[in-house]
């Protein structure tokens, strides 16, 4: 584990290990070229709180319940992602980041670390193209006049709206309820939340029996008819 340390404290990329509590243990000097903080300034502290990343449409990506710490929980490494965030002088930088366990020899405990590196440029330039092609691919009866003014930006397609507080359902059940609303299958729901496809099978009959549903296009219309009804 010294070695790793070591390589982590030299690597030209910024780089982050945190433990299973999500706490920060180590930042390099490359992450406080990047971001501004010290290590004096996130030692300690969760992951999602120093990283604060969110996506490119500004919806929060880090949080107590991210799915890429799911993902390494499993002992899974993620490959790389991209995050919006803010350097400590306020500053929008945009991150690629990968992100791999490693194993403690201790049961239930592990430490995972990111690496990330500044792309800000890069997400600029496609951000830019995207705009583009959601201009250039309006349909053509659409009228002139429409074009003068600023266009609504649309959702993005991971965004899930809120599930209703009042709907009787545990935390599990919701997250498999949110997944069920991007049109996952159950194998896919089972990898992502790290369990069985069995228990993913019993949380949906749960959810059925709970919103008096007989199918997943009837109970994602009963949990999310609150949305429609104020929209």
């Amino acid at each position: 584990m010294k070695r790793i340390m070591n390589m982590l404290h030299r690597t030209a990329d910024g780089a982050m290990l945190a433990d299973e509590e999500d706490t920060v243990v180590l930042w390099n000097k490359a992450a406080e070229r990047l971001l501004g903080f010290r290590a004096n300034d996130v030692l300690g502290r969760p992951c999602h709180e120093v990283m604060r990343g969110e996506t490119l449409s500004g919806h929060p990506f880090c949080s107590p319940s991210c799915a890429i710490g799911h993902q390494l929980g499993c002992g899974r490494a993620v490959r790389h992602f991209d995050i919006q965030t803010r350097t400590k002088a306020g500053k929008v930088i945009w991150l690629n980041v990968s992100s791999l366990p490693l194993p403690s020899r201790k049961k239930d405990r592990f430490l995972f670390v990111h690496l990330f590196r500044d792309i800000s440029e890069q997400a600029k330039v496609r951000h830019l193209v995207h705009e583009l092609h959601s201009i250039l691919s309006a349909p053509e009866d659409r009228q002139a006049g429409e074009f003068q003014r600023p266009l609504a930006s649309a959702s993005p397609p991971d965004t899930i709206p809120d599930i209703a507080p009042t709907l009787s359902l545990s935390r599990r059940e919701r997250e498999v309820l949110q997944h069920l609303a991007l049109g996952e299958r159950t194998a896919r729901i089972a990898e992502t939340l790290c369990i069985s496809t069995a228990t993913v099978r019993n949380h949906i009959q749960h959810i059925f029996e709970k919103l008096g549903a007989h199918s997943r296009l009837e109970v994602l219309a009963v949990a999310f008819h609150h949305n429609t009804l104020s929209s």
